[in-house]
């Protein structure tokens, strides 16, 4: 055929190139065509493992109500929860395991029925306010001797007193808790040259405390928490969930006994094994400084 047939014969109304036939894509999609992966994961992108459970309850408090929920899972960082609840995002919560063990969480996701937890950082000192302040003024003069120092610098009126404080600036100061986190060693023998298990002090109180450990303890055995210089204290293992156990104290302990133990410091901003890093613009756990704490005690 010609090129004058072409454009005056017959047909010459037809596209010269034919259009492509479409072949499951569509316009303005990015979702139509499925691109085969080349590679399969080659590794676990979580910080920590997680401890699947079945059929573990838990009791969650939150703004006075207390709600039985589902532990899911647990890891080093926070949990998964499932239950008939309403929560919010950045809400603080307690997930108590029993009478005398209860994790400080925040809500960092929320996925129907399901809840993700972040546990907070610091150890939480179960006690009365006064003894808990006379503890803390302690651990600042003997581990953060120049915290202390700024307090006793700073003016002895309380914040609530000067007339230009907002008062609402005071009361979310005086809401803000300590950055302090001990450490200590679970032995299952009251002799140094048996196993040993490094635990995390999740909280503490004169009857017991409930300690994170990289292996799962046995209930109802005997342990021993060793505190460094306050001291070892034989317990009976309760419960555990996952990574989190519960002790009960054979004696009673003298909380005070803490400030012999020099504590780590939760920093303002840090990686979280479960959720990543704390975006900017989420809300914090208000946790003040030692210098903040020191000057709030007084020194």
């Amino acid at each position: 055929m010609s090129i004058r047939t072409r454009i005056f014969g017959p047909g010459a109304d037809d596209p010269l190139l034919s259009s492509k036939k479409p072949k499951g894509a569509k316009a303005d999609t990015l979702d139509s065509v499925v691109v085969p992966r080349a590679e399969c994961r080659r590794g676990n992108a979580r910080g920590r493992d997680r401890h699947r459970l079945s059929s573990e309850q838990a009791i969650l408090r939150h703004e006075g109500a207390d709600s039985v929920v589902e532990l899911v899972n647990l890891s080093a960082g926070g949990a998964m929860i499932r239950g008939e609840f309403e929560l919010q995002l950045w809400d603080h919560v307690g997930l108590a395991f029993d009478e005398d063990g209860e994790l400080d969480c925040a809500v960092r996701w929320i996925k129907g029925d399901c809840v993700g937890l972040e546990f907070a950082h610091e150890t939480r000192i179960d006690c009365d306010k006064e003894a808990r302040d006379d503890m803390l003024r302690a651990v600042i003069q003997k581990s953060f001797p120049d915290a202390a120092v700024i307090a006793l610098e700073y003016p002895t009126r309380r914040a609530g007193d000067d007339p230009a404080m907002d008062p609402d600036s005071v009361k979310r100061r005086q809401a803000d808790r300590h950055p302090l986190i001990w450490n200590g060693v679970i032995y299952y023998s009251d002799s140094h040259d048996y196993e040993a298990e490094p635990v995390r002090l999740r909280n503490i109180s004169v009857t017991g405390a409930l300690v994170q450990c990289g292996n799962p303890l046995p209930e109802g055995r005997t342990v021993y928490l060793d505190l460094r210089s306050a001291g070892r204290l034989a317990a009976t293992v309760k419960w555990t969930r996952g990574d989190q156990s519960g002790l009960q104290f054979h004696e009673i302990f003298d909380i005070q006994l803490l400030a012999e133990v020099p504590p780590g410091v939760a920093p303002a901003t840090r990686v979280n094994e479960a959720f990543g890093t704390q975006e900017p613009w989420a809300p914090g756990w208000r946790r003040s400084t030692v210098e903040q704490i020191a000057r709030s005690l007084g020194g």
